[in-house]
């Protein structure tokens, strides 16, 4: 047995697949300090771009400097029609960085959907850790490979302890993430041995077959059916109500000159009026977390618009604090749930619809990213509260009380949302030095 995977630093996985030689650095101007790596190189005869994070910088999580990396690795595989091997090692967001990292995963993740829609082939290789937008990144790919005591998971053990104490980020932790229940509800895995060579030869398979997978969000839609059908209950029996009375008081003014809307745990979805014309809207509202049944629920709801005609524009909602950091959905890959969340808004983008995010009070997290990813417009509504995790979970994780807020400038600088509004009956904005 060779060298360990999972124990090998970011450059001694990049040697196990091709010389320092052979490798040319994609933007290497701008790696100097960053947490990750993008380089084109030739693997098993093929050209291809490797994508790779560093874990042993920052604890491994992405920041914005890391995030701008990989999405100009991920440009230059689409401009020169090559395949992409991300090998992710990531906790997820830098949640030192705060809300404005959210921005540049706003990017990667819609570069990431943009190459998927191009059926760029793209496999990702799951590291110690895969946790937060890192796993989001992971389902972006076509196929995993999962070496051995690798984990995934979208909220992580430190977090899913913190808003549930009984649970052991240790013990629970290690069942739930760990790769082997991974692979067995992920159906595009490879589980494989924790050895360089072994991912190595993987890897030269993959890009050799010619029966590699390419996106389809139908074959999604099922899977994600059966796998809670088996575990949590068939989603077909969800019912839908009017919206809640505070829900109501939203739409009033989000939509003065009319709306109609149905309601299910937590995701609103109909028709609304603004300026004169009609607008498809659905979201996810009332500062609950979105869980798998919520994300089932939004692709239905994508399915009906699709319907619609082209011409009428799809209107985002959010106001969530992000996943539901739950073990019981994290059992059934609440990753993936989030990630088609993102495909197929993306899709109403991508089929020439146009697409409007409203963040309208609580928006942070893989939730955000997933929506944020597929607007072309993100409109912040006063009362709105950027955050990259619940403060909670951030104080848990990171181990200090609240998040440094930035300005509103900083937010649009950074693409975090495009412009803010100021509307009858919300209020206004707090000064621009102290958003919400």
């Amino acid at each position: 047995m060779g060298a360990s995977f999972l124990g090998s630093g970011v450059d001694a996985r990049l040697d196990a697949l091709s010389p320092s030689t052979a490798r040319a650095p994609i933007r290497a101007d701008a790696t100097a300090g960053v947490a990750a790596r993008a380089v084109e190189t030739t693997l098993s005869g093929q050209r291809a771009v490797v994508l790779a994070t560093d874990l042993s910088q920052a604890s491994g999580a992405i920041g914005r400097a890391e995030a701008e990396l990989l999405t100009a690795g991920l440009t230059h595989a689409r401009l020169h029609r090559l395949p992409v091997v991300l090998l992710i090692d990531s906790a997820g967001a830098r949640l030192t960085e705060g809300a404005t990292v959210l921005g540049a995963f706003r990017q990667l993740q819609r570069t990431v959907m943009e190459a998927r829609e191009e059926d760029l082939p793209m496999l990702a290789v799951i590291g110690r850790n895969c946790f937060g937008g890192a796993s989001l990144l992971a389902f972006g790919a076509h196929t995993r490979i999962y070496p051995r005591g690798s984990r995934l998971g979208l909220s992580g053990p430190r977090a899913l302890s913190t808003m549930r104490p009984s649970f052991d980020a240790e013990h629970d932790g290690a069942e739930l993430f760990r790769c082997e229940s991974r692979a067995r509800h992920d159906e595009d895995a490879i589980l494989v041995t924790d050895d360089n060579g072994a991912i190595a030869a993987t890897i030269a398979a993959w890009l050799h077959d010619p029966g590699r997978r390419s996106a389809d969000p139908v074959r999604t839609r099922r899977m994600l059916t059966r796998r809670l059908r088996m575990y949590r209950g068939d989603p077909a029996t969800l019912s839908t109500s009017h919206p809640p009375p505070e829900v109501e008081a939203r739409l009033d003014h989000l939509f003065a000159e009319g709306w109609s809307a149905v309601y299910c745990d937590g995701l609103v979805w109909g028709d609304g009026w603004v300026d004169g014309r009609d607008t498809a809207f659905a979201g996810f509202v009332g500062g609950r977390t979105v869980n798998a049944f919520g994300c089932w629920q939004f692709l239905e709801v994508m399915r009906e618009f699709a319907r619609d005609p082209a011409d009428l524009p799809v209107t985002l909602l959010l106001d969530s604090p992000g996943q539901a950091p739950t073990p019981e959905d994290e059992q059934v890959l609440l990753s993936e749930f989030v990630a088609a969340v993102a495909e197929a808004a993306h899709g109403m983008r991508a089929g020439g619809r146009s697409v409007e995010l409203w963040l309208v009070g609580e928006a942070g997290g893989a939730v955000y990213v997933a929506l944020a990813a597929a607007a072309g417009t993100i409109t912040a509504w006063p009362g709105a509260k950027l955050a990259t995790l619940p403060a909670r979970i951030v104080d848990g994780v990171i181990g200090r009380k609240t998040q440094d807020k930035p300005s509103l400038s900083a937010l649009i600088e950074a693409r975090v949302f495009d412009r803010w509004t100021r509307s009858p009956g919300f209020g206004e904005w707090p000064a621009p030095h102290s958003p919400s």
